[in-house]
């Protein structure tokens, strides 16, 4: 499975992102092309008709068994737990995908359906609360043998359920909501409570469906014993074969206890290469796909390597900027606020993606996606968009004043701020460019810190940057990021901002059945973020996946998941 809803996720590639439980979507279809630029009237084109899905499809009778899938990833997990907030970076979540529980498989659409490899079946057989009944695959088991049961399932819940903050959990926002786990006598049947209605109970076991018990089972082992990928702790068509230290590579093999459909592949190699490097190792026949992303440099280059495409697909993903509100001067709303109106977003989304085959919209909304039901243009609606002049007005306001260099200041102190960018990561590279100058327009100095790609995570979770770029990778799940992005305590609000408004609203969004009143909250949340500028979205994020013509079942999944076991080179003719 490539997508799916998992916690706050740290990754780079072409862009840097991280994964949360957003969502998006659209109908199937080859979808339309786009200049890259916003439209001669002044509107940015909409995204709404890229196609949702393009992972070159085929039937496994049709593709051979054997071959090597040779993928990349910046670098590999210091902690494999993908629940921990250190562990769940999106290319770590990859790479574990063939190794792991998958309880459901998800359409174009985000629909979920039960996997049954490890899901015979899921029910929901009470409203008021929420309860639902499992029945797993009694087949379906451990590295080692054991079955995977409602121990596991149970285990998980209290690992991270929020009630013992030992475990250091990237989100506890499902699992708090779970009032109790039963088994039966097998304990393969398994009964779920929640506290009261919870509509998205499918995303509760989703990715990873369960871990194994004795993996999770005290705050020492979760947070500590996933420095390794322990073949006992796994259960996937796959299974990690060797790790080369020394060179950066990692080989997956098939499992010898799959029961499921067999893999295609006789392996699948992870090599760590720098994000600036990967187009580089495809045209050297080196990889045989990789994640574009916001790079047009890498996208131009990928055109011109014989028997290559690029697949595409909408998903729930998008770039943005993050406000930490208890850094420098961006405790200062007004600032915040300043700083939203000098930056011509469109502008940035147009520089990032010229030369890249996809629109270049600014996204006016923290919970949804253009096309997506629910989608209202908030920045337009609040008035928080670009508008220079607002931004001056502002600052004039609030005291502060041009200097002679323009710079403003106030009480002899200087407007600055600080922009951290990562190195190698042209989307952050660019847009911290663009940031500056936009800013200097309206008296805002923008100094640029650059880290490397290992300190991404740290800083956010240290706090250690006042303004810095990367892209939430979503899921089906869009309403899920009103409490893991933005409720008060979260360890995924980087920004560090509470609004208790936020967090009332996003309860009665957990609960609510109603899909219009759902929205209509959602949107009400939205409105709030942004008037205390949270973090400022830029636009959707391209899904530009680089594949070997021949690779099929591999690309650009949208809302949609795969199956491992499926992917495989076509036959020669």
């Amino acid at each position: 499975m490539k997508r799916a809803c998992a916690p706050i996720s740290l990754f780079a590639t072409a862009t840097l992102v991280a994964s949360a439980c957003g969502g998006g979507g659209g109908a199937d279809g080859d979808g339309g092309r786009s200049s890259g630029a916003p439209d001669d009237d002044g509107a940015a084109a909409s995204t709404a008709s890229v196609p949702t899905r393009d992972i070159g499809a085929e039937d496994r009778a049709n593709l051979r068994a054997d071959g090597e899938l040779r993928l990349a990833l910046p670098s590999f997990a210091e902690n494999w737990n993908p629940l921990h907030i250190d562990g769940n970076g999106a290319s770590y979540s990859e790479l574990r995908q063939p190794l792991l529980p998958i309880f459901f498989d998800y359409d174009e659409r985000g629909v979920p359906t039960p996997n049954p490899d490890y899901l015979l079946s899921a029910e929901k057989i009470g409203e008021n609360p929420t309860v639902v009944r499992y029945r797993l695959n009694p087949g379906a088991v451990w590295g080692d043998g054991s079955p995977i049961d409602g121990d596991d399932m149970r285990a998980v819940w209290q690992a991270c359920n929020g009630e013992d903050d030992r475990f250091n959990c990237a989100s506890t926002e499902t699992l708090s909501s779970v009032a109790s786990i039963e088994t039966g006598d097998d304990r393969t049947e398994v009964t779920v409570t929640y506290e009261s209605t919870f509509p998205d109970w499918t995303r509760t076991f989703s990715i990873p469906g369960v871990l194994r018990a004795e993996s999770v089972a005290d705050p020492q082992v979760f947070n500590e014993g996933w420095r390794e990928l322990r073949a006992d702790w796994l259960s996937g068509p796959f299974v990690p074969g060797t790790f080369d230290e020394t060179q950066k590579v990692m080989t997956l093999v098939p499992n010898e206890r799959w029961w499921g459909e067999p893999p295609l592949l006789e392996r699948i190699t992870w090599r760590a290469i720098a994000p600036d490097a990967t187009a580089q190792a495809f045209a050297n026949d080196e990889i045989d796909a990789f994640d574009i992303g916001a790079d047009p440099d890498a996208y131009q280059r990928v055109g011109r390597v014989t028997g290559a495409e690029v697949r595409k697909a909408g998903g729930p993903d998008f770039r943005h900027f993050t406000f930490n509100s208890e850094a420098g001067l961006l405790t200062d709303r007004s600032i915040r606020q300043a700083i939203v109106h000098a930056l011509d977003r469109a502008s940035i989304a147009a520089s990032d993606l010229a030369g890249i085959d996809w629109p270049a919209a600014p996204l006016n909304n923290h919970v949804f996606l253009q096309g997506q039901e629910g989608y209202v243009d908030t920045a337009a609606a609040t008035g928080l968009d670009h508008d220079p002049e607002k931004a001056r007005a502002l600052l004039d306001a609030a005291g502060w004043t041009p200097g002679a260099d323009g710079i403003r200041e106030k009480d002899g102190q200087p407007l600055v701020v600080r922009f951290t960018q990562i190195a190698s990561v042209k989307a952050s590279e660019n847009e911290a460019l663009q940031a500056r100058a936009q800013l200097e327009e309206v008296g805002i100095r923008l100094d640029i810190v650059t880290i490397p790609i290992p300190r991404f995570g740290p800083t956010l979770v240290a706090g250690e940057f006042e303004l810095i770029a990367f892209s939430w990778i979503g899921t089906p799940y869009p309403f899920s990021g009103l409490v893991q992005i933005y409720g008060t305590g979260s360890e995924s609000n980087y920004a560090r901002l509470s609004l208790p408004e936020v967090d009332e609203l996003a309860a009665r969004v957990a609960t609510e059945t109603d899909p219009a009143e759902r929205i209509a909250l959602a949107n009400r949340a939205d409105a709030l973020l942004w008037e205390a500028v949270h973090t400022l979205p830029l636009y959707q994020r391209p899904e530009l996946i680089a594949t070997r013509t021949r690779l099929a079942n591999y690309g650009a999944t949208g809302l949609s998941s795969l199956r491992w076991e499926n992917i495989g080179y076509r036959k020669q003719e």
